[in-house]
């Protein structure tokens, strides 16, 4: 008897910056749990990236971590999408380290959207999404 990997959220998932799971842990950004509601609704399951600070000199099996999750999720037929922030180091999602683990692996490199702080509260659902 095998595992079913069928997925209530219609095979796609989301990595995402810890801000925007944590908004009120940045206090020089907004405040908004906007694009976390859109995702939600848009039916992604969200992966949430660590915080800037506590990742320290663990960065780098953060990144491994994520890049094993982007590939199964891949290889299982998920759509993955990265969702950073301008403000973060990093834009929240480590976006160099990632690439370059991933070209490592030969790994495609998922779609991927750093938010402006404008973009953060906007009601909009960004094409994107859908």
């Amino acid at each position: 008897m095998g595992i079913n990997f069928g997925d209530a959220r219609s095979f796609k998932m989301a990595i995402v910056a810890d801000y925007l799971v944590n908004p009120q842990n940045y206090p020089r950004l907004p405040r908004s749990n906007t694009v976390y509601d859109q995702l939600r609704d848009a039916g992604y399951g969200i992966i949430k990236m660590p915080s800037p600070a506590v990742i320290g000199k663990g960065l780098e099996g953060c990144v491994v971590s994520m890049v094993d999750q982007i590939q199964e999720y891949s290889n299982r037929g998920f759509r993955v999408i990265m969702l950073g922030a301008d403000g973060i180091p990093g834009k929240g999602i480590w976006i160099t380290n990632m690439r370059r683990e991933m070209k490592k692996r030969g790994v495609a490199f998922p779609k991927s959207i750093i938010l402006k702080s404008s973009d953060l509260q906007s009601q909009i659902v960004p094409s994107f999404l859908k």
